[in-house]
């Protein structure tokens, strides 16, 4: 079965989780990688844009999340929680095709999987009120279940 943008963003989380690390060039880590999985155009396209936009825009990225942190310093979070962060706010500046509610939603799916007992509740606090800023949206609608595109 292959995967759309849903499995590609569990594979560039884990891209970029390995280059937080290692200080690779996410393009570079993800190009070693994603052949090892089966993806649909669509999600293939996806990670690659968003590992690009996220070289480009990381220093914009970290600043936007550290303005949002309160008590933390973005250097203190697990490094599963910054991941997640940057991940999503990556998908909230340049993924505009992809409403916020499907990328918050995500991001909270893929803390469950990998992080803490308490990060899901954490990236929800620090992403919403970002995606609002970001997005200008008002409050953030909740997807319906299971007719989510993302």
């Amino acid at each position: 079965m292959l995967g759309g943008r849903h499995k590609a963003r569990e594979i560039l989380f884990r891209v970029l989780f390995e280059v937080d690390i290692t200080g690779d060039d996410p393009r570079d880590a993800l190009e070693g990688t994603i052949g090892r999985f089966r993806l649909t155009e669509e999600g293939r396209d996806h990670a690659v844009a968003m590992a690009a936009a996220y070289t480009a825009r990381r220093a914009e990225i970290d600043d936007l999340l550290r303005a949002r942190l309160q008590n933390w310093t973005l250097e203190r979070l697990s490094g599963v929680a910054r991941t997640l962060l940057r991940l999503a706010a990556i998908e909230l500046l340049e993924a505009r095709d992809v409403p916020s509610p499907v990328i918050l939603d995500e991001a909270i799916r893929l803390a469950q999987r990998y992080g803490e007992e308490d990060s899901a509740g954490f990236i929800n606090g620090v992403l919403d009120p970002l995606a609002r800023a970001v997005r200008g949206e008002d409050r953030m609608p909740r997807p319906a279940r299971g007719g989510t595109k993302g």
